[in-house]
């Protein structure tokens, strides 16, 4: 787990605090295991290279898909012997949430977190001025040149 002095408190910290009790109840597998064990179950929605776990892992990306997200926390959870619609909090008889329901939660705050931060684009430009005329004969804009010097041959 990185530290705070890396990954400082907020939504990114806790996704990965989340993760990292998934990957420390698997038994801190290696990341080849853990692609390994993603490669091998091609019904997951996502995949995941061992560079991607890294990162996510160290905080240093946040998958814009959640089904990256959801083939890691699979892995982590089949490699603990758990399912990832396992009660989160146990304990509270009030909350439905799931080991998949709060990873969700947490991902989707740190997305949100990020995209109000992102800049916002100047409004549209207004379309142009319909051209007027007739839009069949393209040539129709087109004043005739002076008679003097007209010659309808082409010039090639």
């Amino acid at each position: 787990m990185p530290s705070k002095d890396v990954l400082p408190e907020g939504p990114r910290r806790a996704f990965v605090e989340e993760l990292f009790t998934h990957y420390r109840e698997a038994g801190r597998p290696t990341l080849r295991q853990i692609e390994s064990w993603i490669r091998d179950n091609e019904d997951l929605p996502g995949t995941a290279s061992t560079e991607t776990i890294r990162r996510v892992l160290t905080g240093v990306v946040v998958p814009r898909t959640w089904a990256t997200v959801d083939a890691i926390l699979q892995a982590f959870c089949a490699l603990a012997d758990r399912s990832p619609d396992e009660d989160r909090w146990p304990e509270d008889n009030w909350s439905e949430v799931t080991l998949r329901g709060e990873l969700k939660k947490r991902w989707n705050a740190v997305l949100d977190d990020y995209e109000g931060d992102v800049p916002t684009l100047p409004p549209k430009p207004s379309p142009p001025p319909e051209p007027r005329g007739n839009f069949e004969d393209p040539w129709a804009n087109v004043a005739a040149p002076a008679r003097g010097n007209f010659d309808e041959e082409p010039p090639f």
